[in-house]
């Protein structure tokens, strides 16, 4: 984790020209700008057990004096370098000029080996004035991280101030940890981020986002890239989303404090700006619905401060429902802060009225916001005909009625005057209701059947036979020589009679009968259905139970 004091490293320390140290043995490139946890001076053959891991370790040789020849090492002596590689030691200092004169070959082969840092440090420099400048540097650099945490909190807190403080807090996050940063919502969508793309698919930390307490934090190392995520819950302890931050590195390189600080930050943007949001939400609602009501003079003089002012007429209402999400979209689309759409737009009265979002345009900007609305096909679109302030609730209930007419008819927008597949009766019909109606409506005649060569019947004794019977029983009987009478259901000849207009002479020519033999089917069919064929109510009522119907089909 990122620690605040710890920037001088082993260059830093070799480039002291006071201290005269030299680079025995250089390891890995990098190593030698890894910071320094401490220094440590011992003649242990084994100090692990007092070690943490990023220390410089300090000795003069006394655990290897015993051994005869200064070159030669033993058994224990074999594994040194690798037992200190093991705790994360940065590297060794040997001191020269007491019990060696020079540092041993075994032990420079062995840092080769490991790529362990080797410095040789001469007898006229004190062990302890290595340790001193290591506290100077540490000292340093923590007041200087803390002058440079102390402006990036600044910045911060300016951030806050602006129009947009989500926006602004999270791209200054970004610019001070020298990386990415974003804000997503409970449900783990980004709702802001540093970048227009991330370059790391935040569907890869999904998992780190299961936090069992509100504020809490977790950190990972993904692709390269140090990562913190921090649970941000508003001052009502509801969880306001999550901020995520990283920037590419080894593992603690991010600035953790940092992003801590951002994320109590947030917690306080977002719970101020939603706070807010929903008042000014509820108070654009309920002037929208004066002005759909025709009381524009009464919101006129808060027209300049809720919406930026008032569209020029002509003008047209739209009415978009759909998805909660898409909503709350569409509704950042007629922000004046927030617009997409060319500056020069005229302006845009808009509000939520009974879970659907309304505006009221201009004309001339009309084409110009339905392509912007359009884009999320979650969204079904009513635009009304072209109308002055004074005729707004006509306009109203022609958007009503056009976004209507696209949910039945699974068009995404509708302007009303323009007719299409929406504007039937049977579009603004649920197909599963008009099915049951006509079923019911049309159960009298169910099973009634007509044959031709005797007349009107009823569905009962040989004729029901007949009407239902298959085409393998109607084979059978030709073979033994009997006469398969023509059946008509009288479902047919209602739908023949309402299709000719209900002319007996036209029905009965597409049917292949005489005139009075329709009628007479007709007269007896209504009978049943308790419906007069002169009637044009119970005509009507008869054709769209004909149309939604499965009997006969």
């Amino acid at each position: 984790m990122y620690t605040l004091g710890m920037a001088i490293s082993l260059r830093d320390l070799v480039s002291v020209a006071s201290l005269n140290l030299r680079l025995r043995v250089g390891g890995e490139f990098e190593s030698l700008d890894e910071p320094l946890s401490w220094v440590h001076s011992t003649e242990l053959m084994d100090p692990t057990a007092y070690l943490e891991g990023g220390e410089l370790i300090l000795t003069t040789g006394l655990q290897f004096a015993r051994l005869s020849r200064r070159d030669e090492h033993g058994e224990e002596e074999d594994h040194y370098v690798e037992r200190l590689d093991g705790v994360g030691v940065r590297g060794i200092g040997f001191g020269t000029g007491l019990e060696y004169s020079h540092v041993p070959q075994w032990l420079v082969d062995q840092c080769e080996t490991w790529k362990m840092p080797l410095i040789e440090v001469p007898l006229e420099t004190p062990f302890i004035a290595i340790v001193k400048s290591v506290s100077r540097g540490q000292s340093d650099s923590y007041n200087r991280d803390i002058r440079r945490l102390y402006n990036a909190q600044r910045s911060l807190f300016r951030s806050i101030q602006t129009l947009d403080p989500l926006s602004s807090i999270v791209k200054k996050l970004a610019e001070l940890i020298g990386g990415w940063a974003a804000f997503l919502n409970p449900s783990g969508k980004v709702v802001e981020s540093s970048h227009a793309a991330l370059p790391l698919e935040l569907r890869g930390v999904d998992d780190a986002m299961s936090f069992t307490a509100l504020g809490q934090a977790k950190f990972l190392h993904s692709k390269g890239y140090d990562i913190a995520i921090f649970h941000v819950a508003a001052a009502q302890r509801q969880s306001v989303g999550y901020l995520v931050a990283g920037r590419f590195g080894r593992k603690g390189s991010l600035n953790h404090p940092l992003v801590s600080q951002t994320a109590a930050l947030l917690s306080l943007a977002v719970s101020r700006n939603a706070s807010a949001s929903r008042s000014l939400e509820r108070i654009r609602s309920a002037m929208v619905r004066r002005c759909l009501e025709g009381d524009v003079a009464s919101v006129r003089e808060y027209a300049d401060d809720l919406w930026d002012g008032l569209p020029p007429e002509p003008l047209s209402a739209v009415r978009i429902t759909g998805d909660q999400d898409a909503l709350e979209a569409a509704q950042a689309l007629f922000e004046p802060m927030h617009r997409s759409l060319a500056k020069n737009l005229n302006a845009a009265v808009s509000g939520v009225v009974e879970g659907d979002l309304w505006a009221i345009v201009s004309r001339s900007n009309l084409r110009d916001w339905l392509d912007q609305i359009q884009r999320d096909s979650r969204l079904v679109i009513g635009v009304s005909s072209g109308f002055v302030w004074t005729d707004a609730p006509r306009a109203r209930h022609e958007a009503y009625q056009a976004a209507a007419e696209a949910i039945a008819s699974g068009e995404s927008v509708v302007q009303y005057g323009q007719r299409g597949g929406a504007a039937t009766l049977e579009a603004l019909i649920e197909p599963s209701m008009l099915r049951a109606f006509g079923d019911l409506r049309l159960a009298p005649i169910a099973n009634m059947s007509f044959n031709v060569s005797i007349g009107p019947h009823s569905s009962r004794g040989d004729t029901e036979k007949l009407a239902v019977a298959t085409p393998a029983e109607s084979v059978a009987a030709a073979k033994e020589g009997e006469d398969t009478p023509r059946v008509l259901p009288a479902i047919e000849v209602l739908r023949a009679w309402l299709r000719a207009g209900c002319k007996y002479e036209e029905a009965a020519e597409g049917l292949g009968l005489h005139r009075h033999t329709v009628r007479k089917y007709v007269t007896r069919i209504c009978a049943a259905l308790d419906a007069d064929p002169a009637n044009p109510e119970h005509v009507a009522e008869l054709w769209y139970a004909c149309r939604g119907s499965r009997l006969g089909r």
